[in-house]
């Protein structure tokens, strides 16, 4: 199966929060629908506000143009993915595995277990980033007094130049990759991530291709971004392995930025089903945001896989 493989390699440390409030709390990767909404808005300064409202109708009108991932580790010449929630062992060790190399998550795919690939590469300790909670204040606006407003602020850093994040593509419309990678290029220099106005969340990047070995006879996918499932595919979820998460968060727009826009569950990476789903874009519009509507995105990238049977040895 080919694919676009996009490194993103850090100038700075970023912060990707999973809990609105908690600042300390970050999470060493970046979810697509943020990869999605940071793209945008570089859009927007790139094309303009015409361009991205055509754009945005393209996934509105179920017609995407591109269909991304969320970003996983990298580190030297390999890349990392999510262990699929179909895994389940007793190994205290082998549970710890939270990403698995290129090989052995093909392996995976193929109906492996995480006993069968444990030769292989994988992410459990000796991890290639830091998460550093950095004491920080805010200021009042009127007096410069710090007051009582201490607090800490999360923040992941790469231990190594030859580590970071990626995330690949794949392009329906081919046509739009010249526009995308033009995009991404000045989405390097905006930041991704919280705190970019303070210099996080910078980074260079890297295009290539990448070839994942799928199996041919198959009878599940596995999801490699978050997904909103239409309202006509919540019955294929039922028998699935998957996680929810909730998804919150500010506006970010030229329009407005200290809006919260609603929440809004998903289901996690590396879920596996037995039937495929697209996914959608979910308006999140808070009803006093008049200036456009908010949308998340929540198209599914899957890849497919085969789910080990019972009988099998």
């Amino acid at each position: 199966m080919n694919l676009k493989l996009y490194r993103l390699k850090f100038r700075s440390s970023f912060h990707s929060g999973d809990r609105e409030g908690f600042l300390e709390s970050t999470v060493p990767m970046l979810h697509s629908d943020t990869i999605f909404s940071a793209f945008c808005h570089s859009y927007w300064l790139l094309y303009g506000d015409t361009q991205l409202s055509e754009l945005l109708d393209s996934f509105i009108e179920n017609r995407p143009v591109f269909l991304l991932s969320s970003a996983f580790p990298w580190i030297k010449e390999k890349v990392y993915f999510p262990v699929p929630l179909n895994q389940f062992t007793g190994d205290k060790k082998l549970k710890k595995i939270s990403f698995v190399e290129k090989k052995a998550f093909e392996q995976l795919l193929a109906g492996k277990t995480l006993q069968d690939i444990s030769i292989y590469d994988r992410i459990s300790e000796g991890k290639p980033w830091v998460i550093q909670s950095t004491p920080r204040i805010a200021l009042n606006r009127l007096t410069n007094s710090p007051g009582e407003n201490y607090f800490h602020f999360g923040e992941v850093f790469f231990n190594s130049e030859d580590s970071g994040l990626f995330f690949i593509v794949r392009f329906p419309d081919e046509s739009f990759i010249k526009n995308f990678q033009s995009t991404l290029n000045l989405m390097a220099d905006e930041g991704i991530g919280g705190d970019r106005t303070v210099g996080k969340g910078f980074f260079n990047v890297q295009c290539s291709d990448i070839e994942l070995v799928t199996p041919k006879n198959t009878n599940s996918i596995i999801t490699v971004s978050l997904v909103h499932p239409k309202d006509n595919e919540i019955p294929n979820i039922k028998d699935g392995y998957y996680e929810i998460i909730e998804r919150k968060g500010y506006i970010f727009s030229y329009a407005g930025r200290n809006l919260r826009r609603k929440s809004v569950r998903m289901i996690s990476e590396a879920s596996v089903f037995s039937s495929n789903l697209t996914g959608d874009m979910v308006d999140l519009t808070p009803e006093i945001f008049k200036q456009h509507r908010v949308y998340r995105y929540g198209f599914c990238l899957s890849l497919p896989c085969k789910l080990r049977e019972e009988n099998e040895d």
